[in-house]
């Protein structure tokens, strides 16, 4: 790959823009976010909120400065004439599935309604395997030499200090806790926001515990058991990142989205997991492939349904990706994984791009990866790029988010 370019940028924005007043209106009946009425206790739980949404106009000015941001790549900062500005993504992160699991199934109605209806990347991969590389450089620009899924706080010292802990295998070579910026960073820095959106988020206790087998809350290794694990953090890559690590308030239950879209406060970066019997990994009594593909596409196509009926799609520009982090391991190793500096790489996923700009449906079969979805993110807030996203044969997913441009 392009090695990594450093540089200190320093731009001031600014930004007024000014929300209608509105009557408080009911949107959407309660209706279960990821299981049919057939499914486990768990997924009944997870119940969409009913919007009630009432809010006054207002106008409001904010101003902000970049200073010194380490990690952002000098190859070019933003202002593209190809991708324009974003008010919202709301990327949903899925798992372990190739491309042809997905599109062109029937177990997944509702992806491929989406894939037909809107944007599809056919020629999109993986940077690297297991999952945690993927979702840190997703939001990093590198997988910073992780290749595995051990815990966030796994190093070689912290290894040598504490031998029994087995989530951090003694062959550990690198340090999981990244001490360079992510896109969230970047977003804080900025002046702007961003949600992590869990489902199964373990409760976050009054006293946090961060490191060693009793981490807990969002630090909280797989819950809520090794044998069930529904949460793993190894799909959390905000604990990965210095910057982020205590940031535990940005790191909320994935119903948290229907809050915050009745309340007019969805961030400008809403990232959403869904637990492991929805994102199509599978854990515990959740194993049948098919049955992943159909919860998974079930959970992916009651959301994305939310957020199109909500307000707040309407205002503004706004984006919905859904990709999977890396393939089935069935070519792991192999050249033709991966693209844009990185081959072999994570395999070749769907991703679908959906945009509030009209229902063009659009093909693209240029060659991306996790490292073009941060630049295009980047982009459509204005921001410099990270590592390699900064890259020069690294392409934005412009055709993607400008459709008709």
């Amino acid at each position: 790959m392009v090695g990594e370019r450093r540089f200190i940028c320093a731009s001031l924005w600014l930004h007024l823009w000014l929300l209608r007043s509105r009557s408080a209106i009911s949107a959407r009946a309660p209706a279960d976010l990821g299981a049919s009425q057939d499914e486990t206790e768990e997924a009944q739980q997870m119940k969409r909120n009913r919007y009630v949404i009432g809010a006054a106009g207002a106008a409001a000015l904010a101003a902000f400065a970049w200073m010194a941001l380490p990690g952002v790549s000098a190859a070019k900062t933003s202002g593209s004439s190809t991708i324009p500005h974003f008010q919202h993504i709301i990327e949903i992160m899925m798992e372990n599935q190739k491309y042809g699991t997905i599109i062109g199934n029937s177990d997944a109605p509702n992806l491929n309604r989406l894939a037909n209806t809107y944007g599809l990347a056919t020629n999109y991969f993986g940077v690297t395997h297991p999952s945690e590389p993927n979702y840190v450089a997703n939001v990093g620009g590198d997988f910073f030499g992780i290749q595995d899924d051990n815990q966030f706080y796994c190093s070689p010292a912290y290894v040598a200090a504490n031998p029994l802990d087995t989530t951090c295998p003694s062959n550990t070579t690198v340090d999981h806790t990244v001490n360079a910026q992510s896109i969230a960073d970047q977003l804080t820095a900025a002046g702007m926001t961003w949600k992590g959106y869990f489902q199964n988020l373990p409760p976050t206790p009054t006293a946090l515990v961060k490191t060693g087998p009793n981490a807990n809350g969002p630090y909280t290794f797989k819950w809520p058991s090794s044998a069930v694990a529904l949460y793993a953090d190894k799909h959390n890559p905000f604990v990965n990142f210095v910057g982020t690590q205590d940031a535990v308030a940005n790191m909320v239950p994935d119903t948290q989205l229907f809050a915050d879209l009745a309340d007019n406060t969805l961030p400008n970066l809403a990232y959403v997991v869904p637990d492991q019997c929805h994102d199509m990994h599978g854990t515990g009594t959740c194993t049948d492939l098919s049955q992943l593909v159909k919860l998974g596409d079930t959970y992916v196509g009651n959301l994305v349904d939310a957020i199109q009926a909500s307000p707040v799609w309407q205002r503004g520009r706004n984006a919905i990706v859904i990709t999977w982090d890396e393939d089935d391991f069935s070519d792991v190793g192999q050249p033709g994984t991966g693209c844009c500096g990185a081959d072999p790489g994570g395999g070749h996923v769907a991703t679908i791009v959906i945009t509030n700009q009209g229902g063009q449906q659009i093909t693209d079969g240029t060659a991306y990866n996790h490292y073009s979805l941060l630049k295009t993110m980047e982009e459509a807030f204005g921001l410099p790029f990270l590592a390699h996203a900064g890259d020069s044969d690294v392409p934005a997913m412009a055709p993607l988010f400008n459709p008709g441009s």
